[in-house]
């Protein structure tokens, strides 16, 4: 499938702000489910391209002089093949043991453990089942609602209330199988819903785990599939904030407000 995507993002400041960095995740590399054919980034001050810890495209964004906006744009077309969910020939930049740490977003309390122990047994027998199993069992628990969480809400608090969006859905899978042994980590990208052509508010987010002798095998729970060529990977991480799209810091500036757009075009 071939994908068009524009990806916006704007801050805007109610006094000058005098100094502002972010890291900027929003570049796809080219890998086993999709080839990128053209990518722009497009944004104020001074950027700065590196390869992050996981083997991500970072910029870094460094603006040092007064501004009251910040406008950030991603543009790009990508062919995307269907793998079935599993990528067989990604070079691991980390040892795969990495993605069993959790972190204060992944962290499982006593409900996660709880939540987690039925699967285990059909995970050991076969971890591929015990994964698609877990999928399902976190779409059941944790239903699908925008304005529930926030980027700081934890798995732990997800699954206590129930409600959450896909960032959250993925963090309390990771939390979970990484508990069952699997090494797993969060992947932010895109994903094209047919029938829907409308401007989003946010990117897409899903998990991969590890399974030995297929790869990484990718988990969609808000979908409740495994990524197909609808999909487009943009990083992976620990965790949201290890891959988030925008993510930085500011002096100055006082209140803010943030505008995101998304659009998927096939």
């Amino acid at each position: 499938m071939r994908l068009a995507i524009t990806h916006e993002t704007v801050y805007r400041y109610a006094q000058p702000v005098n100094y502002s960095i972010q890291h900027i995740h929003l570049t796809p590399l080219s890998d086993a489910s999709q080839t990128i054919l053209n990518w722009r980034l497009d944004c104020p001050g001074r950027t700065y391209r590196q390869t992050d810890a996981f083997g991500n495209i970072m910029h870094v964004l460094v603006i040092d002089s007064p501004h009251d906006e910040i406008r950030v744009q991603a543009t790009g077309e990508a062919e995307t093949m269907d793998n079935l969910g599993v990528l067989t020939d990604v070079a691991d930049v980390l040892p795969r043991e990495i993605f069993l740490h959790s972190t204060p977003l992944t962290a499982p309390d006593a409900a996660i453990r709880d939540f987690a122990r039925p699967l285990r047994a059909a995970f050991e027998k076969d971890a591929l089942d015990g994964l698609h199993a877990l999928s399902r069992a976190v779409g059941e628990a944790v239903e699908y609602r925008s304005g529930a969480t926030d980027v700081e809400s934890t798995a732990a608090e997800v699954l206590a209330n129930g409600t959450g969006v896909c960032q959250d859905q993925t963090h309390l899978f990771l939390a979970a199988a990484r508990l069952l042994g699997a090494p797993a980590r969060y992947v932010s990208g895109y994903v094209h819903v047919e029938n829907v052509d409308e401007v989003q508010t946010a990117s897409h987010a899903w998990a991969e785990a590890w399974v030995a002798d297929l790869g990484w095998v990718s988990f969609d729970v808000t979908n409740a599939v495994c990524p197909t060529d609808a999909h487009l990977r943009l990083a992976v991480g620990l965790d949201y904030l290890g891959c988030a799209p925008l993510r930085g810091v500011r002096r100055g500036g006082g209140e803010e407000t943030m505008r995101v757009e998304v659009e998927v075009h096939q």
